[in-house]
């Protein structure tokens, strides 16, 4: 009978194994890395399940029988060291957040940084402010906190989501502090994790950067389809559904295969409640989500200029293109010429519209894609 209260097919955060989808070798991995106190770079593009293989790693590390503490902090939404900062410290109280009296000896040890406490206003969960004034606040702040990690009389393993961040902040030294803090507890393995692999592999790779080779890299792939062809197949039988072959292959053609876009369809369709899914019911579900999002893709319009507008009209026409410079490309498009594409495509890229993967440029965001494909398409 289906569960009233869960849609299988999540599309946002992590529930539990039950939930998640394959990445058994992907875990095995990182798994391996933690329990042999490597630290492990996981790169992968947006939206392809990165962040929810981190947190089903997580949820296993937690639940071994020797359980870790696990300090996930998700850095995407900082601008800079001293939301690193709060980041950090908010992450550290929230593990440790049954421990009597852990958060006022955190806010006595960062007393200096003058921490204020604030609460969540969805979760209700407290979170720590500090306020950083120069460098040495900087270097100082993160050595506090990571001294008081290092006391947790447990397994530890940090997890830095989003890390290439940290690229973006305007402190220029924040690559060295935090390499230096973390190379005086190498007994804590460290998980850092990022959808910009151009910027991850300058971090880990470049000779002289700060990180240059501390950690191993791993590349993040698509679920294959095989197995995603498993999973679905399973979850709505369970719920007493059936799902036709050839409308799984439309799925997978029309979502290339990210995860998050797999997802978003099938919970669509598992919310209809149909015994049997067809490639009509498909596209229906494909007709709603470009209405659903089709106020966010006109404000795109309105706010990319024209030439980099046709452009992604072109590129998702095309379902990927991979010399968008050539003369029969800008011929068939009305693209002026081979210079204001170049710019053009250094601009969206820029601007993370466009991405080059597997020899070919595409529009990143799978949907919106489909929605200039559907509208714009090329007489």
């Amino acid at each position: 009978m289906k569960n009233k209260f869960i849609n299988p097919f999540i599309t946002s955060g992590y529930l539990s194994p039950d939930y998640f989808c394959d990445r058994e070798e992907e875990t095995k991995r990182i798994l391996g890395a933690v329990n042999s106190g490597r630290n492990l770079t996981l790169i992968s593009l947006r939206r392809v399940g990165k962040t929810g293989l981190l947190k089903h790693s997580k949820y296993h590390l937690e639940q071994s029988k020797s359980p870790a503490a696990v300090i996930y902090i998700d850095l995407l939404p900082t601008l800079n060291a001293n939301d690193l900062l709060n980041a950090l410290s908010t992450a550290l109280v929230r593990v440790k957040r049954d421990e009597k009296n852990f958060l006022e000896k955190v806010l006595t040890i960062l007393g200096s940084l003058r921490p204020k406490i604030t609460y969540d206003s969805l979760t209700g969960q407290p979170a720590i402010e500090l306020k950083v004034e120069s460098q040495s606040d900087i270097q100082s702040g993160l050595g506090s906190i990571m001294h008081i990690i290092a006391k947790i009389k447990r397994k530890l393993v940090i997890m830095f989501d989003e890390f290439q961040q940290i690229g973006q902040y305007p402190e220029k030294n924040i690559e060295q502090i935090l390499r230096t803090i973390i190379q005086a507890y190498p007994g804590i393995p460290f998980i850092f994790s990022g959808s910009s692999k151009h910027m991850l592999e300058n971090m880990f790779l470049s000779a002289g950067r700060p990180f240059y080779q501390s950690s191993e890299l791993m590349y993040l792939e698509n679920i294959s389809s095989h197995s995603y062809k498993e999973y679905i197949n399973r979850k709505f039988s369970v719920s007493g559904s059936h799902i036709d072959p050839e409308a799984l292959g439309e799925i997978f053609n029309w979502t290339r295969l990210h995860t998050y876009y797999v997802q978003y369809v099938c919970n669509l369709l598992y919310e209809s409640g149909s015994a049997k899914i067809d490639t009509f019911a498909v596209h229906e579900v494909f007709r709603r989500v470009l209405e659903q999002f089709e106020p966010l893709y006109v404000s795109y319009r309105n706010l990319i200029p024209g030439h980099q507008f046709r452009l992604l009209q072109a590129i998702a026409d095309q379902d990927g293109i991979g010399k968008p410079t050539s003369g029969a490309f800008i011929i068939r498009y009305n693209l002026t010429s081979a210079s204001s594409v170049a710019a053009s495509l250094k601009a969206l890229n820029d601007k993370e519209m466009i991405i080059y993967n597997q020899n070919k440029w595409f529009v990143y965001d799978v949907f919106f894609s489909r929605w200039l494909a559907y509208h714009y398409r090329a007489n």
